[in-house]
């Protein structure tokens, strides 16, 4: 099972590599996003207003920007022992 994960992985990131795919994946995800909220506009908007709905987008945006802070913090740590020692890599490529 890793190995199915590492190789679609290597896959995708060969696939979202090329700049002209990279566009083409961010329109038609701003395509599909635009229709969905022209389509289901109304009960997204009861739904998001209600008290579970602003629950779910609370907790939401807390985990998101709670794994923002946590990479740029790890980032910093990182670099900041990389500077001590030369010995760890940063990245492994």
């Amino acid at each position: 099972m890793k190995q199915l994960i590492k190789l679609v992985s290597k896959r995708l990131q060969r696939w979202y590599y090329y700049q002209e795919l990279r566009q083409l994946s961010l329109l038609a995800i701003t395509i599909l996003t635009i229709w969905c909220l022209y389509t289901y506009h109304t009960v997204l908007l009861t739904w998001v207003f209600s008290t579970k709905g602003m629950i779910y987008v609370t907790f939401s945006m807390a985990t998101l920007v709670l794994a923002i802070v946590i990479k740029i913090y790890y980032r910093m740590i990182v670099i900041k022992y990389h500077e001590k020692d030369s010995s760890i890599q940063l990245f492994n490529h």
